[in-house]
């Protein structure tokens, strides 16, 4: 994350330095510096949360720039989004692991990802497999992105090239859709995109206190998956270290995790934990006493692939 908080502030400070230096300011104040900030050593969670603190005291005089979010928020979000799918590989080049583990997905196959980046659905556009973002699409590989995704958005854009498809959360209870679009998933795309009222204004769960208020966006995402946990056979976690400070994360494992036995009746369910820190171990504590839970203290490989196949 530090790296590209950095890489991302380079191509903020260029393409809009009068917005960027706001940014800078507030990151002056959090670091206690006078001179120019190294952006690696800068905690993001803080930087988002001082953002949300600003925002705060814009709302509170009528002064918010948008009802997604503030300027400085906005043109974060799209900066991070910018970087990430500029440091994507082409299509040719995804790596093999990734190709091998989209080739093993099955129909109704379910994934759940914290990351925005867009490389599982390029890799399954690229084996001519169909995934969708929502619990309709019954015969599609489904992927619930848990913290939002560089390709969605709030609301439909003023303005549009593209086709924007509704995830459908108004469906049930909530009041604001959330659209997404599939020709955003290339950096062709981004290439002159503006940030701020433009067509791309990426839909990206930031750390620190304002996630508390930026979840409720995509509540629905986030109690579907109970669902697929009560079903499925095995889940396994793929590198996913848990945060202390990201209680949102912690907490839906904590909710999901431990009872996943009591609900579908298949018999030898497994919890497959994949991740070579051994503080794993520790930070998966409220499970790790339970039967038929397994730490992998590997990176995951080929050999993890065929492991899901067979199970």
């Amino acid at each position: 994350m530090d790296q590209l908080l950095d890489n991302t502030i380079k191509i903020f400070r260029l393409e809009c330095p009068g917005l960027f230096k706001r940014i800078d300011n507030y990151t002056k104040v959090i670091m206690r510096a006078e001179d120019d900030i190294d952006y690696t050593k800068v905690d993001f969670a803080d930087l988002c949360t001082f953002l949300e603190y600003i925002e705060l005291r814009e709302f509170g005089g009528g002064q918010r720039w948008s009802d997604n979010a503030s300027r400085e928020k906005l043109a974060l979000r799209f900066y991070l989004a910018k970087t990430i799918v500029n440091s994507m590989p082409a299509p040719d080049d995804i790596p093999d692991l990734y190709i091998q583990f989209a080739n093993e997905l099955r129909q109704s196959d379910i994934v759940i990802t914290f990351n925005w980046d867009p490389l599982l659905e390029i890799a399954l556009t690229k084996v001519k497999k169909s995934f969708a973002y929502n619990n309709f699409g019954k015969a599609e590989i489904r992927i619930y992105k848990l913290h939002g995704s560089i390709n969605w958005r709030v609301g439909l854009p003023c303005i549009s090239k593209n086709v924007w498809t509704p995830l459908g959360l108004t469906k049930g209870m909530m009041k604001d859709e959330l659209y997404y679009c599939k020709e955003a998933l290339y950096k062709n795309e981004w290439n002159g995109a503006e940030p701020l009222m433009g067509e791309l204004e990426p839909f990206l769960i930031l750390p620190g206190a304002g996630k508390a208020y930026d979840v409720r966006a995509i509540a629905p995402i986030w109690y579907k998956p109970e669902d697929a946990f009560a079903v499925t056979h095995h889940v396994y976690i793929i590198g996913l270290s848990l945060s202390d400070d990201d209680f949102f994360v912690k907490s839906f494992f904590l909710d999901t995790l431990p009872d996943i036995d009591c609900f579908s009746g298949v018999p030898g369910r497994e919890i497959t934990i994949i991740n070579p820190d051994r503080k794993i171990v520790e930070n998966y504590s409220f499970i790790k006493s339970r039967p038929r839970v397994n730490f992998v203290l590997e990176k995951f490989n080929a050999d993890h692939v065929r492991q899901i196949r067979r199970t």
